[in-house]
């Protein structure tokens, strides 16, 4: 803090002639300028909060996406899973997908894609409202890039055999479960693509914490 001394010359009158000059010095203090507070300007995490919303957002978005995809691809396929026909007990047709390897596989790629991407759904959610309370951050990163790529392999490998199926089988008996077959083989290859830009973003947040 510094301080100005000036001089003031004061001027006093008495009854006499003669008036009496005094100077006086006088101080003009500047205004003190607060020292900001180690606390008045602390990094608070709504910055880090936002570009947390502004990754997680997206893949919440992309993993309820790739939830419906999955649960249409099992429920398509899960409509035929008991008709019983008298007429049709002996024979070589079936209506049921668990009578087709095939369709069985993609049945349950369809199952395990539908409840990984629920529980990455809720994970999620809580990662927005609670701030990564169930999982820690680095370890979700790690697990959700892998298990993203494992999934996406096991839908497109399942795409790809529904296929073949659906390409050899002509036959009247089965013309429901081959239309629902095909509606759950879209399905499943939807999910993919989705899940494929699931695991890009996986990837990039993986290669962020590397990298910042």
């Amino acid at each position: 803090m510094k301080e100005h001394k000036d001089h003031v010359v004061v001027i006093t009158y008495g009854p006499s002639s003669e008036g009496s000059v005094t100077a006086s010095p006088i101080s003009h203090q500047t205004p003190a300028v607060p020292t900001p507070s180690l606390f008045a300007y602390s990094v608070t995490p709504s910055g880090f909060s936002s570009r947390r919303e502004s990754v997680h957002v997206p893949g919440l978005v992309l993993r309820f996406i790739t939830l419906v995809l999955c649960f249409v691809s099992a429920l398509s396929l899960a409509v035929n899973v008991n008709r019983p026909s008298l007429r049709h007990h002996r024979t070589q047709s079936s209506s049921s997908f668990a009578s087709y390897p095939e369709l069985l596989y993609c049945f349950g790629v369809a199952v395990t894609g539908f409840v990984y991407t629920s529980l990455q759904t809720f994970k999620g959610v809580c990662d927005i409202t609670h701030k990564g309370v169930l999982i820690s951050e680095p370890l979700s990163d790690y697990i959700s890039f892998i298990l993203d790529q494992v999934i996406c392999y096991l839908l497109v490998s399942s795409s790809s055999v529904a296929i073949a199926w659906i390409q050899h089988i002509n036959e009247d008996g089965i013309i429901t479960l081959r239309n629902n077959s095909i509606v759950s083989v879209s399905m499943s290859f939807s999910a993919f693509l989705v899940l494929t830009l699931s695991t890009l973003l996986s990837g990039y947040k993986l290669c962020k914490r590397f990298m910042w």
